[in-house]
């Protein structure tokens, strides 16, 4: 089996897309991405004595998803069945008020029930063909969740909260269908935060990692305290990579010039975990391993109103690991 750490290519491919097509004058949907790195997740994360969510991922769907459950923290263990030919997720999303999920999905090009391997973009609001993601995309609740390599489980801690919800891969282009299910009531108790030893803030725009930043493995907490939809590409980069070299390589991918010989490229950068979106106020946990060396988070999703991926608005950050 293919070691997922050395595999990137979904992700370029994924960051390709949505520039490429921001170019072009079209833009995706929704954006995808998956978490390639995790330790002993399932263990380490247990300790907590949350109540648990068991999703095992195939290529018939999802299994285990509740027709219904209470509202309250959960840590969601997601198996990814040997067949998944890459990295697979689990996403959970609540519409805005007003709008089912089966709304929310078809508005998006996925019905329930029915994956699609490409979805189309949705139209903008002033009813052109093609636009802007709409404003109910920005006014939905995007919780997080896990996602691993083919035959591994991957674990986080998530916060569901009354209404109703759907499981999805978190990329339209995967061809999952998304399961809608429902929360009930509200939490009687709120469990204490995780004791997480480094954080990842996201903001507009921007990305603060904080904590302890030495090898080994690491209880990670994301917060989302900005407006918008965000979420986090991690990738190991070469020493003495600067934001300014990922600043070049973004502009390179706009302008779908190469980068200069010596300069940072495409094929300097693996991919070693992926967060799913989150929404405004939602926290996140999960187990991350990371080696010794330099790194780059990014975001890609969508900007409110003109589509631009988050990283080419400086949404990207470079930090070092120490031994």
């Amino acid at each position: 089996m293919t070691d997922p750490r050395r595999d990137s290519s979904f992700v370029l491919s994924r960051r390709e897309l949505a520039i490429g097509s921001l170019a072009a004058g079209t833009l995706f949907a929704l954006p995808g991405f998956r978490n390639f790195a995790s330790a002993r997740q399932a263990t380490d994360l247990a300790s907590l004595g949350l109540p648990t969510l068991d999703i095992n991922v195939s290529m018939n769907g999802y299994e285990g998803v509740p027709d219904t459950t209470p509202a309250g923290r959960y840590l969601v263990n997601l198996t990814v069945g040997a067949d998944v030919p890459g990295a697979a997720a689990v996403g959970f999303v609540q519409p805005p008020s007003g709008m089912s999920a089966e709304e929310f999905l078809q508005a998006v090009g996925i019905s329930q029930g029915e994956a699609s391997p490409q979805a189309s973009p949705v139209p903008d609001e002033g009813g052109g063909e093609e636009g802007p993601l709409p404003t109910f995309v920005y006014e939905a609740k995007f919780a997080g969740g896990p996602s691993g390599a083919p035959g591994t489980t991957a674990s986080a801690v998530v916060d569901l909260g009354e209404g109703e919800w759907f499981a999805w891969a978190d990329d339209p282009e995967v061809p999952l269908a998304p399961v809608v299910f429902n929360v009930e009531g509200s939490a009687s108790k709120v469990a204490a935060d995780p004791d997480a030893d480094l954080t990842f803030t996201l903001y507009e725009f921007g990305i603060n990692v904080d904590g302890v930043m030495t090898a080994g493995d690491h209880l990670v907490r994301v917060d989302n305290v900005g407006a918008q939809p965000h979420f986090i590409i991690l990738d190991a980069a070469p020493a003495g990579t600067t934001n300014d070299d990922v600043a070049a390589l973004l502009a390179s991918f706009m302008s779908g010039t190469p980068t200069p010989d010596g300069s940072l490229s495409e094929n300097d950068l693996t991919t070693i975990a992926m967060t799913p979106t989150q929404s405004i106020g939602t926290s996140t946990w999960r187990m991350l391993s990371l080696e010794e060396g330099t790194y780059v988070a990014s975001c890609f999703f969508a900007n409110a109103g003109t589509g631009m991926p988050h990283a080419l608005l400086g949404m990207h950050t470079v930090f070092e690991v120490s031994t």
